[in-house]
């Protein structure tokens, strides 16, 4: 079992290598001031350095004070599975259904399995949502979702 200091300390190491590779891109990308202002890199180089210190403070602070009691209990466990593999089959049906059937899968299951509502309340959720989602980013943000062969045949792509 991994135990909740390593894991907190770990997440930690992750952020601050996450900021090191920020840093690292923005070098390349100039971090000076110009004549038009601040170069490409100037601001994600102070942020990335940032969040590699406070990655590296957490990290200390983890490895020193986080409990050593086990990340997870049996039924936790469970539960998180129960969670990442729908998360999963929704991911990986994207490309292939775009974005709107999957979602309605999702949210059906999610409300109806997962949260226990009742088959009105994860229908009427499953069958809302993804029309809401297509106004809010199709229309009004003008931001593309994935499509698939639905969103073909009903002339929206």
């Amino acid at each position: 079992m991994i135990s909740r200091r390593a894991a907190e300390t770990g997440f930690a190491l992750l952020t601050a290598g996450f900021g090191l590779v920020v840093v690292g891109g923005a070098v390349q990308h100039g971090t000076g001031w110009d004549v038009a202002g601040p170069a490409a890199g100037y601001f994600p180089l102070r942020i990335g350095g940032l969040l590699a210190l406070l990655g590296l403070v957490l990290a200390a602070r983890m490895a020193l004070t986080a409990p050593r009691e086990a990340l997870l209990g049996e039924g936790a466990a469970r539960r998180v599975v129960a969670l990442f593999i729908p998360t999963a089959l929704f991911a990986a049906a994207m490309p292939w259904l775009g974005t709107y059937l999957p979602m309605a899968l999702y949210l059906l299951w999610m409300a109806r399995v997962v949260g226990g509502q009742g088959w009105l309340a994860s229908a009427a959720l499953a069958l809302l949502a993804p029309p809401a989602c297509f106004l809010l980013f199709e229309t009004w943000l003008m931001v593309p979702l994935a499509k698939g062969p639905i969103e073909e045949a009903l002339g929206l792509w």
